[in-house]
C-alpha cells in the first residue's frame, strides 16, 4: 500500500536515518525526502502551487514516523499522511503555511502593509 504525504513546506526536506558504522561513529544508511515547493513560484510554469504530494511506500512511511524532525512537522501542521491521492492532494488548506514561503500581495495586504515595488512596476 502507498501512503502520501502532504506538504505546504517551501522546500523538501531530506530526513536522515543513522546507524553505528564500523569506525563506531553514526553513519547515514538511509534518507528519506519529502517534497516541497509549496507557494514557490515554479520558473518555468509560472505556478505557485499550495500543497506538494509526496507518495511513500508503507515500510519508509513506518520508518519515517520514527524520525524526531518528521514529527515535529506533523505537530506544527506543515505535513500530513493520508491513504489515498485525492484526500492529499485536497489537503493544502488544512496545512500551516511554512513561514519561509515568498510573499504575495495579499500577505502584504494581511499585514497592513504595501507590496514593495518590483521591476515589474513602471514607476521604478
Amino acid at each position: 500500500m502507498t501512503v502520501y504525504v502532504a506538504s505546504r513546506m517551501a522546500t523538501g526536506v531530506d530526513y536522515a536515518f543513522y546507524k553505528k558504522g564500523p569506525s563506531g561513529l553514526n553513519e547515514v544508511y538511509k534518507t528519506i525526502t519529502i517534497n516541497g515547493g509549496a507557494d514557490v513560484i515554479n520558473k518555468k510554469t509560472l505556478e505557485t502551487p499550495h500543497g506538494v504530494v509526496t507518495s511513500l511506500s508503507d515500510e519508509d512511511f513506518d520508518l519515517l514516523k520514527s524520525n524526531a524532525v518528521f514529527q515535529e512537522h506533523l505537530k506544527n501542521g506543515c505535513l500530513n499522511f493520508y491513504n489515498n491521492y485525492k484526500a492529499a492532494d485536497n489537503a493544502e488548506n488544512t496545512l500551516t503555511k511554512d513561514n519561509s514561503k515568498q510573499l504575495t500581495p495579499d500577505d502584504y495586504k494581511k499585514q497592513g502593509k504595501r507590496k514593495p515595488k518590483t521591476t515589474k512596476d513602471k514607476d521604478i
